[in-house]
């Protein structure tokens, strides 16, 4: 297919936040909101700084797990995989379980045991987990975190901070299993064949209709720590709070303020393709699509469609698509179509 590009310049001006700016009110010692699809920053607040993430670095580790191909091979739990304290799956020594079923257990209870079996069970060892999951986090650009654990209890100098956090949120939501699992309420988890209803920690799934996950986490040196999503209509927003005493009400709030940032626009155009053996020598065809934005002036339309069509051509055929970027990423795309009939040419005897 022939590639056409048509840069939509559009007139008004919208202000985008910076990397400065800063919400009325946030309890959280480190925070951010970013937008999933395009990486921008809505809101901060020290988002770079280190600090302690307690049980969100569980979702580096069921990650890891939903990224193994493994999820659904069982696991028989050792001694040293229990042998930890905290918030448990309450597993026993003997036990099996799948991956799968353990990821549950890490992102709804918040099993510490879980997570040990996941460490163990993939990397042989806990420091052999540990350089996965940083050889992971460095993949993705997590330039200001150590993983030494793979629950989130403090050893050593594990540390993230708010935007590192984002990165990885980012990441593990474009993963089906991983995305599937941390948005559950309650799962089944079978353990030596017998289901065990486990059910989820995380408030926001209840106290916001578009909340699609992610992860709770505390500690006494941590605080609470809060890893969340919401998906409304085209836009997926993350938010990270880093010891923060009210971060329900953070998040929600923190939700509300960057929300307004958006604006629906039309993006919309008409052309003209080709046509070979019709009554016409060209066919009028458009595209049409809402999004949200932050930006309109950032938005392009890049077309596709062949260099010509033959005859006959009916209103409504699929001509090409229109892939809609903004600032070169690609956010949403639709189809062009034919907006009326070209009929074959047939000569006149």
């Amino acid at each position: 297919m022939l590639k056409k590009t048509l840069s939509v310049i559009l007139s008004v001006l919208i202000l985008i936040p910076t990397q400065s700016v800063f919400a009325q009110d946030c309890s959280a010692s480190s925070a951010v909101v970013l937008d999933d699809e395009t990486g921008e920053i809505l809101y901060q607040k020290n988002m770079n700084e280190q600090r302690s993430i307690a049980s969100t670095t569980k979702i580096m580790t069921a990650l890891i797990a939903c990224e193994s191909g493994k999820t659904e091979e069982t696991v028989e739990i050792t001694f040293d995989m229990v042998n930890t304290f905290g918030t448990l799956l309450g597993l026993r020594e003997g036990d099996k379980i799948t991956l799968k079923d353990l990821v549950a257990g890490m992102l709804l209870p918040s099993g510490n045991d879980a997570a040990n079996a996941v460490a163990l069970y993939l990397g042989g060892s806990f420091a052999g987990f540990a350089a996965m999951m940083n050889k992971r986090a460095a993949e993705l650009g997590m330039t200001n975190s150590l993983f030494v654990t793979p629950s989130g209890l403090d050893e050593g100098n594990h540390h993230s901070t708010a935007y590192d956090m984002a990165l990885l949120t980012a990441a593990a939501l474009k993963n089906e299993c991983f995305a599937e699992i941390c948005s559950k309420q309650k799962y089944d988890a079978f353990i030596n064949g017998e289901a065990h209803t486990i059910y989820n920690h995380n408030k926001l799934l209840s106290m916001l209709d578009n909340c699609i996950g992610v992860k709770t986490g505390y500690t006494d040196k941590a605080g609470r720590c809060l890893v969340s999503a919401v998906q409304s209509e085209s836009v997926k927003m993350i938010c990270v709070t880093l010891n923060a005493p009210d971060d329900w009400n953070d998040h929600k709030s923190l939700y509300e303020y960057c929300e307004k940032m958006y604006s629906t626009e039309a993006v919309e155009s008409s052309l003209y393709v080709l046509t070979v053996g019709g009554v016409k020598n060209s066919v009028k065809c458009s595209y049409s699509a809402q999004i949200k934005t932050l930006d309109k002036r950032k938005i392009t339309v890049e077309l596709y469609t062949m260099p010509f069509v033959y005859s006959p051509v009916k209103k409504g055929d699929i001509i090409g698509k229109a892939v809609i970027k903004y600032k070169e990423k690609e956010i949403a795309s639709c189809n062009i179509t034919a907006q009326e009939d070209v009929e074959y040419y047939v000569k006149q005897k």
